[in-house]
């Protein structure tokens, strides 16, 4: 289209220059959008791809951070004591403190209690054993003290096991393998009867179960891998922490608080974090070159069109404006719709996550800051998208333009 028929097609109003700046260039910007279809189309598919991988990708350690900050934040733990060669992470989407293929001798744990400004210490083991074609998590915890340590946990039937032949499931796992309180659980080749089913209100604790620390004994050979400590009301966490670690009773263990455990788990989510942004970055990379390579072939497009518009009048910054806004409109048009597809992507790689891992929890999960920085990668997108069309045209003769075929 010439510039003399983009001039006739605005109303009259938007040639008058009380009319701002913004309002004539978010016009013309949108117009040419619609002129050239096919190209802008095929950008916003370019956009929308590449957010939507984004948010798919992190959505797996964005869960994974959440999830575990909610069962770590759910336990009125304050300090945690493992061997002392345990690795101080998260065991995987669990929520484990430590890994260890040592144990904690019953010894420890009596010897803990006796601490000054500690409340209640409990053996805690833990074990992973398969179930219909599905890891199932179980905890082993002392039932006198289960309601210490983890408050949110209420029953919903039944009760909490007491002896090595009992089982207790959480609401989510119940329902995902439609068991009831009564009937039995196989695990590890041993017959364990439901006697209680919880619900936390969400979250991984839902699809555990828990048993007495004697039926993990007998599972895995082994004790328990961590004790887990309430403190004093009036007793300080890292105080008594340090207390532990000085006793020479305890040279084979290690204790840290909440804090620090909680700690180490961001550092390693943070790790994964950056290993996903890394490989949706590339994406993003794909997209801009993508909206440059647009923005590029549509200036050279309307040099003509540019000059004539400098040439009635038009400042360089409507035209700059133009530019920008019509990368902007193409780019937030992909990054919703990138968004739209990042939900479903981030369910397909959750479901493949689970199916090879064999869990019987989701990990994805997408929050709204998730979301919000994706929008922000497709406006930047757009704004990178538009800046060497603008140098161009910020540069170009007005004279030199009107004399382009």
């Amino acid at each position: 289209m010439s510039a003399a028929g983009e001039r006739s097609t605005l109303p009259c109003a938007m040639r008058s220059r009380a009319l701002p700046e913004a309002v004539v260039s978010f016009y013309l910007a949108a117009k040419n959008v619609s002129r050239k279809k096919e190209r802008s189309i095929l950008t916003i598919i370019g956009v929308m791809l590449a957010v939507g991988s984004f948010i798919a990708l992190l959505s797996i350690a964005e869960g994974l951070y959440n999830r575990i900050q909610h069962e770590m934040n759910g336990r009125s733990v304050d300090i945690y004591v493992l061997p002392r060669n345990a690795l101080a992470m998260p065991v995987g989407p669990i929520a484990g403190i430590g890994a260890s293929t040592e144990s904690i001798p019953d010894s420890v744990v009596k010897d803990l209690n006796g601490v000054s400004n500690v409340e209640v210490a409990a053996s805690v083991g833990r074990f992973q054993q398969m179930h219909d074609g599905r890891g199932i998590v179980v905890w082993a915890i002392d039932p006198r003290v289960f309601s210490k340590f983890l408050p949110a946990v209420q029953l919903t039937t039944g009760r909490f096991p007491t002896a090595d032949s009992e089982i207790m499931i959480g609401y989510s796992l119940a329902q995902e393998f439609q068991l009831s309180e009564g009937q039995t659980l196989n695990i590890a080749d041993r017959e364990f009867k439901i006697v209680g089913v919880f619900s936390s209100g969400g979250g991984l604790n839902d699809y555990f179960c828990y048993v007495v620390p004697e039926a993990a004994t007998k599972v895995t050979g082994q004790g328990s891998q961590e004790v887990w400590i309430k403190v004093k009301e009036d007793a300080g966490r890292e105080v008594t922490t340090q207390d532990i670690n000085n006793d020479k009773r305890f040279t084979n263990e290690i204790a840290r608080t909440r804090e620090q455990f909680l700690g180490a788990a961001n550092d390693y989510i943070n790790y994964a974090w950056l290993l996903q942004f890394a490989v949706a970055a590339i994406g993003m990379l794909i997209a801009m070159t993508a909206a440059m390579n647009t923005m590029l072939m549509s200036t050279y497009e309307r040099l003509k069109e540019f000059a004539t518009l400098r040439a009635i009048g038009a400042s360089r910054m409507t035209v700059l404006l133009m530019i920008i806004t019509e990368s902007v409109i193409l780019s937030v048009a992909g990054g919703l719709l990138g968004v739209v597809l990042g939900f479903m992507g981030s369910r397909l790689l959750d479901s493949a996550i689970v199916t090879l891992f064999k869990l019987t929890f989701p990990l994805a999960g997408i929050t709204v800051t998730l979301i919000l920085d994706a929008l922000a990668l497709s406006l930047a997108v757009g704004v990178v998208g538009a800046v060497i069309p603008c140098i161009i045209i910020y540069r170009m003769n007005i004279i030199s333009g009107l004399r382009q075929d």
